[in-house]
């Protein structure tokens, strides 16, 4: 699954940006300082467990 900062096809995380929720890269989640991690999503994140419809 791709970063949704810098584009790398990497594991990433769920976490909060100001209120958004993106999927970040560790590296990204890492070096973002207005991140906030989710506690619920500390395993990498995939996309067969997205689901667009809720």
């Amino acid at each position: 699954m791709n970063c949704e900062k810098c584009g790398a096809d990497a594991p990433v995380r769920h976490c909060d940006v100001d209120g958004f929720a993106y999927y970040l890269c560790v590296t990204c989640s890492e070096e973002w300082d207005a991140v906030t991690e989710r506690p619920d999503t500390q395993a990498p994140a995939d996309a067969a467990g997205r689901s667009v419809v809720q």
